[in-house]
């Protein structure tokens, strides 16, 4: 009896570590392509107006808090940043970073910075626009304690329905 438990406990023993690998297996997840990125990077409107969209585009920026630091509509290019001070208790800054206040304190992390460039493309008679957003972590020094590209689809899809309302508003002079 004591030698079938104890074969019992060795073979279940051999066994429990294969099936928390094949678990661990499942739970990885796999880098995004950069054409899945593209895909929620760019969005196609319908007008041939390049100065109209770039128009729109730093509108949107500027009403997110974005400086714009450099513009250029011949190549349609845009860069800006916005910066948050994690030290305010009047800024919100959970949904561009998934992470409280206090735990970016407590991590020493004095600013937070949101990096943007957009290209806006001619395309036929429409205008392709490209934008892409990158998130910095600094401490006190203002050295970089953490840098990612922003992949949440849903960030880029609510940032491109402000585009499309900026555009609207551009087109009926408002």
């Amino acid at each position: 009896m004591t030698k079938k438990l104890l074969l019992f406990l060795f073979i279940f023993c051999l066994a429990l570590p294969v099936s928390a690998r094949k678990n661990d297996a499942d739970k990885i997840i796999t880098p995004m392509t950069q054409l899945e990125k593209r895909q929620f990077q760019t969005r196609t409107y319908d007008s041939n107006d390049k100065a109209l969209v770039m128009k729109a585009m730093l509108n949107v920026l500027q009403d997110e808090g974005f400086i714009v630091y450099n513009a250029n509509p011949l190549l349609g290019f845009i860069y800006g940043v916005k910066d948050f001070d994690t030290s305010d208790p009047n800024i919100d800054i959970s949904k561009e970073f998934g992470l409280s206040k206090s735990r970016l304190n407590w991590n020493g992390v004095k600013v937070a910075t949101i990096e943007t460039t957009a290209n806006i493309t001619e395309y036929g008679k429409s205008m392709r626009v490209r934008v892409n957003f990158k998130r910095k972590l600094l401490n006190i020094y203002g050295n970089a304690q953490f840098i990612d590209d922003v992949n949440d689809e849903h960030y880029y899809q609510d940032f491109f329905s402000k585009i499309d309302k900026a555009i609207f508003l551009q087109k009926q002079k408002i």
